[in-house]
């Protein structure tokens, strides 16, 4: 499908990339049946697959909050709440899911093995998907969505140098894996300080990205794509925690 392909082309990725994609594909999907009735995510996703081979890897995001108020987590079959790509590929049996009951991301490829492995208590821990994207050199796409609303690695990088907005938060409630054991478990997330009205607010990044180069930003048929270097973000956020107090990472309410 040739919308689809030039689609892609604007992704700029090759074999061997380790991706990771989110974002709103409403316009696209809409604007792809109207071309072609038979399209569906799950093409979108094999034609992705094609692009970075088995020497590539490609993670979607699968997170769910609901763990949080004490429901159950199921990682077989608890929906993502993160867009419909995450949800069409845990239904895949190329794609399973990393162990996480509140940030999790459904994955296929090279990587595939070592990230189902992590056992990360913590969201953003330092042995979480997130560290392994940001060590693995890992390319970020987001599509349709500002940064606010979409760059969840930045929390990573805040755990990482402990900013005193943001404290660890432990959540209990029930978990079944996937062998369907059940089992009443612990686990973490570094949380922003409601209680001193700490809202997440990155919206900086967005031209400190761009004029650093880590972000590349195109358009195709009026959808935005963002291409982002997790590893040179990192740099980025790392420099404004140290130097800047993380100013261009959050505000108070």
């Amino acid at each position: 499908m040739l919308y689809m392909e030039d689609f892609l082309d604007k992704f700029e990725i090759k074999i061997g990339d380790f991706i990771l994609i989110t974002g709103n594909l409403i316009k696209f999907i809409k604007k792809a049946k109207k071309i072609d009735k038979e399209f569906n995510l799950n093409l979108l996703i094999d034609s992705i697959l094609d692009k970075i081979g088995n020497s590539g890897t490609l993670a979607l995001q699968t997170f769910n909050w609901r763990f949080c108020s004490g429901e159950t987590y199921d990682i077989l079959n608890t929906k993502s709440e993160t867009g419909s790509l995450g949800n069409i590929a845990l239904k895949r049996d190329d794609f399973k899911r990393t162990r996480h009951p509140i940030y999790s991301f459904a994955v296929a490829g090279k990587y595939q093995n070592e990230l189902i492995s992590l056992r990360n208590k913590g969201a953003f821990d330092a042995n979480s998907p997130f560290d392994f994207m940001y060590k693995h050199n890992a390319k970020m796409i987001i599509i349709g969505l500002p940064l606010q609303n979409s760059f969840t690695f930045v929390h990573y990088v805040e755990e990482m140098y402990k900013v005193s907005y943001r404290y660890n938060k432990t959540f209990t409630s029930y978990y079944i894996d996937d062998k369907g054991n059940k089992e009443l478990v612990k686990y973490d997330m570094h949380v922003r300080d409601i209680e001193n009205k700490v809202l997440t607010f990155i919206e900086p990044l967005e031209s400190i990205f761009i004029e650093n180069n880590v972000m590349k930003v195109s358009l195709f048929d009026g959808i935005e794509i963002k291409k982002i270097d997790l590893y040179l973000a990192y740099n980025i956020i790392k420099k404004d925690i140290l130097e800047n107090n993380g100013n261009n990472l959050y505000k108070i309410e």
